[in-house]
């Protein structure tokens, strides 16, 4: 039933129609022990002053049960932090996938999961689960992300790929995230042709600059009004409801899912009045809109590079080994 809803209700958001949030990315906690240089939050001089803080397990299941009956089925458990730092993470896990039956992904830098993580990532099976690892080499991986631990991170990619080989499943989609900048660009090539012949994918970002709005290089698609608007819900950890994923400085906030039902907040006449405005080609207010370029939406094309797939929008590269060879072990 919840898939027939999701079928549905993305058919109407693109007819922009009744808006349906058929994914909901939470907040569970925005703490990070990693400083990447391409943070709008945690970067080294950030001047985002947003309190940091975790989501109780109490409001998560709240904030769970209004979701779904809206219609969701996606959650995406995390936000400007990493959220295995959560002391009760996999609790969180748990309660989505036994409790709610939601399709569950996320990224994580990889650093803090401990073997029994993964079996429970592995057993609760978790849809998709993406790790955010920077660079080819440990020392631009260190120049970017702060951190000396690329041997370990890539460790637990591997023992996560193989507790899901011995236990026969074919859950998380393992995909590996780069995010292409000056430091690591001509490590690319080579980062995609290893990290294909390992996981089930790797997506390589495009740089954004400007709080994460805008692009390094200009974007040449026409504007289109932003999915997000109409499918995502984003609620950050301490329960304030915000347009955008991009919004690190809470400039954009519908309500507070303590204060107020989420339906109310979802269908609110604020919500609603930036919905219509970007139908009707204006981008502002809200001011964080006005000049993104990191709308989601927009033209994606297929092709071939190195003997793998390639899925292109101007925001991502998402790149696959050939179908013929890309069945995953389970």
């Amino acid at each position: 039933m919840r898939q027939s809803l999701h079928k549905i209700s993305a058919k109407i958001q693109r007819k922009f129609g009744k808006p349906f949030p058929t994914s909901l990315q939470l907040e569970v906690t925005n703490v990070c022990n990693f400083r990447c240089i391409m943070c709008p939050f945690h970067r080294p001089g950030s001047e985002i002053t947003r309190a940091t803080g975790f989501m109780t397990l109490d409001q998560i299941h709240k904030i769970l049960t209004e979701f779904v009956d809206l219609g969701g089925g996606f959650l995406i458990p995390q936000g400007a932090g990493e959220s295995f730092l959560h002391p009760e993470f996999i609790d969180i896990l748990t309660m989505a996938k036994k409790q709610f039956g939601l399709r569950v992904g996320l990224n994580t830098n990889g650093v803090r999961l401990k073997r029994e993580q993964m079996e429970a990532v592995i057993d609760l099976e978790v849809d998709e689960l993406g790790f955010s690892v920077d660079a080819l080499h440990p020392e631009t991986f260190e120049t970017i992300t702060g951190s000396e631990e690329l041997d370990g991170i890539e460790q637990n990619i591997q023992t996560l790929l193989e507790l899901r080989q011995r236990n026969n499943k074919r859950s998380p989609l393992i995909r590996t995230l780069i995010v292409e900048q000056e430091t690591n660009a001509g490590e690319i090539d080579e980062y995609v042709r290893k990290w294909t012949s390992i996981v089930d994918e790797v997506v390589v970002q495009v740089e954004r600059i400007k709080s994460g709005r805008c692009l390094r290089s200009t974007r040449s698609e026409r504007r289109q009004p932003c999915r997000h608007l109409f499918d995502t819900v984003f609620i950050q950890w301490d329960g304030d409801v915000v347009v955008c994923c991009e919004d690190w400085q809470s400039q954009t906030i519908m309500g507070n899912v303590q204060e107020k039902p989420l339906k109310e907040i979802w269908f609110g006449n604020q919500m609603n009045l930036y919905r219509e405005m970007q139908k009707n080609g204006t981008f502002a207010p809200p001011s964080i809109c006005e000049n993104c370029e990191a709308w989601a939406g927009g033209k994606k094309s297929n092709k071939s590079w190195d003997h793998l797939d390639l899925e292109e929008t101007e925001l991502t590269r998402t790149f696959k080994r050939k179908k013929d060879s890309n069945d995953r072990t389970g």
